[in-house]
């Protein structure tokens, strides 16, 4: 090894060394932090001399005497040779930030698309039915994918931040990265800024997409929703099953055996207030009002049965045609309680002394619109010690922690959302419990994990 660390010297050019020696006490190896195009070694023999760490991939200090606080370390080479080697603060310091950034962004983008893929598989496949089977176009589906991803995003983001912490340090834990950095002086307290940095900007997506795409994605995805469903109605029915298009509106319609036969058409329509109505029909036909939002169904030879507010008649019509109208807009429009600001839900809660659990629990999801995103930081900060105790397991093995972290924090969510319905906590602390507790969880790591 000498003589590949002289050689370097005499030729004034960096070579790589692939020796590793094993020390007494530490060794210290480094892959990346030398990997700069600007000098990063001084040596002082008779003179300085510049040495550029361009292509300088693995460095091995033999035999260190000491590591100061100045990060000087001095070499035991031959008799006749002794020097220092030096290295810049500044430069190490910014290296060391793109170096861990760099192995947080690797994972975080696999998981994130690993996560995102499997949450969306449902949707996925709805999507590729509406293709094949309903000749739905391609811009369309396209479209309404985008408008469906800030939804799956904004519980993708804090999921990927926890694994990619979890397998970076658990990579550099395995890889006896850490080890390296600690013989040169570096503790793992420095790297945390790094994380915190990376984990503040996930939380900062979370957080907008939480609060401004995700709104208004649903309700451009409810107005696409309608177009489609206004060109084509067949969307929403399909044979041999019971289908909802609208609210209070109940269909089944036939299969058919042959694509010009008819197929046969039950209807259970109870918007008339008091007075439902079984529709029977042996066939039917699409019809489209593109101007105000509606489309129908147009019923051949069929029977309408009326049960009147008086229980004592029964009214019977038969037709040759008749048309059954539907307002899709209906079957889109969100829920009254969905629209409710926080003023408002205090005050139903008031109204109703805290007894209506749906109000609590509105009033909980509203403050889980800040307290998820929070998370993300909190996720971030304790992979650094999860990954470290999890060093053996690598990469693959972070993912399955990650995992195992998630449905914990999930199983905490549901029992505030249990203690909210029961009136046990109350919607401020029910929404902040799975945060405060792994906040507890995170000091007690970095405790008995990460102190010197």
């Amino acid at each position: 090894m000498d003589k590949d660390v002289l050689s370097a010297i005499h030729a004034n050019k960096a070579e790589p060394l692939a020796i590793i020696e094993p020390l007494d006490s530490a060794f210290a190896l480094h892959t990346v932090l030398l990997s700069s195009p600007q000098p990063c070694l001084t040596l002082y023999l008779k003179k300085p001399l510049r040495i550029s760490g361009t292509i300088m991939r693995v460095c091995i200090y033999h035999s260190p005497s000491r590591v100061s606080s100045r990060s000087r370390l001095q070499f035991a080479l031959p008799r006749t040779f002794q020097y220092n080697c030096r290295r810049e603060p500044c430069l190490r310091m910014r290296t060391i930030d793109r170096y861990i950034l760099q192995e947080l962004g690797v994972p975080f983008a696999q998981s994130l698309g690993a996560l995102t893929f499997i949450l969306m598989t449902r949707e996925i496949l709805r999507l590729v039915e509406l293709l094949i089977n309903k000749g739905v176009g391609l811009l369309p589906l396209l479209k309404t994918f985008l408008l469906l991803l800030p939804s799956f995003f904004v519980l993708t983001l804090p999921m990927g931040c926890l694994i990619a912490s979890i397998s970076a340090f658990s990579r550099l834990s395995s890889d006896r990265e850490l080890t390296a950095l600690k013989a040169t002086g570096v503790s793992v307290w420095r790297l945390l800024p790094s994380v915190l940095v990376f984990s503040f900007a996930v939380f900062l997506m979370t957080l907008a997409l939480s609060q401004f795409a995700q709104p208004w994605t649903g309700q451009s995805l409810k107005k696409m929703a309608l177009v489609m469903l206004r060109d084509q109605v067949s969307l929403a029915l399909d044979e041999g099953v019971f289908n909802t298009p609208t609210d209070k509106v109940v269909m089944y319609i036939g299969e058919r055996t042959l694509p010009d036969r008819p197929s046969g058409i039950f209807i259970s329509d109870t918007r008339t207030s008091g007075e439902p109505r079984i529709i029977v029909a042996r066939d039917w036909k699409v019809i489209n009002d593109s101007l105000h939002n509606r489309v129908g169904l147009t019923l051949q030879d069929g029977t309408i049965h009326v049960n009147p507010k008086d229980s004592d008649q029964y009214q019977t019509i038969r037709f040759t045609t008749y048309e059954f109208k539907l307002d899709l807009a209906e079957s889109l429009a969100p829920e009254p309680e969905a629209h409710l600001s926080l003023f408002e839900i205090r005050q139903k809660i008031a109204e109703t002394k805290g007894r209506d659990p749906r109000y609590l629990r509105l009033l909980e999801d509203h403050y889980k619109n800040l307290a998820f995103p929070v998370s993300t930081i909190l996720f971030g900060l304790i992979g650094m010690p999860l990954g470290i105790v999890v060093k053996r397991s690598g990469r693959a093995g972070g993912f399955a922690v990650g995992i195992l972290v998630i449905v914990l924090f999930y199983v905490l969510n549901v029992m505030g959302d249990f203690w909210v319905s029961a009136r046990v906590l109350s919607p401020f602390a029910a929404a902040w419990f799975p945060d405060a507790v792994f906040a507890l969880v995170i000091l007690w790591l970095f405790h008995r994990r990460l102190r010197p």
